[in-house]
Parts: structure tokens; sequence; C-alpha cells
């Protein structure tokens, strides 16, 4: 049993596709769970953020009613 080259050849071009389209597909999902992490980290963020910004409210709230003269 002798193969020739024509026989082979469209097997050899399905797995290089297949390899291919496997190493794009992985590029692809690493970058989305590489945003998936930035996105985690922002919301992290801005959960600091706001809980920073609700105490600045109070203190200034707290302070303006302490310096307050009334005549």
């Amino acid at each position: 049993m002798k193969l020739e080259l024509k026989v082979i050849l469209p097997y050899i071009a399905l797995i290089v596709g297949l390899g291919m389209s496997w190493g794009m597909f992985s590029a692809r999902l690493d970058a989305v769970e590489t945003k998936a992490d930035k996105i985690a980290n922002m919301s992290t963020d801005i959960a600091i953020i706001k809980e920073k910004i609700m105490w600045i409210e109070d203190y200034l709230l707290e302070s303006r009613k302490q310096n307050i003269r009334y005549p």
C-alpha cells in the first residue's frame, strides 16, 4: 500500500487549519479573560472611590454643622 501525496495533502491541510483555529480561539479567550479581570478591578476601584466620597461628604457635613454660628 503506497500513500500518494494527493491523498495525504487534504488531511494535512485539515490538521493545519484546525491548529490555526485552536490557536486563534485560545488567543481570543485569553483576551476576554484579561478584559474581565480589568473590569473586575475597575468595579473594585469604583466601590472604594464611592466609599471615600461618602466619607468625605459625611465629614464635610459634620464639620459644617459644628462650625455654623447662629446670631
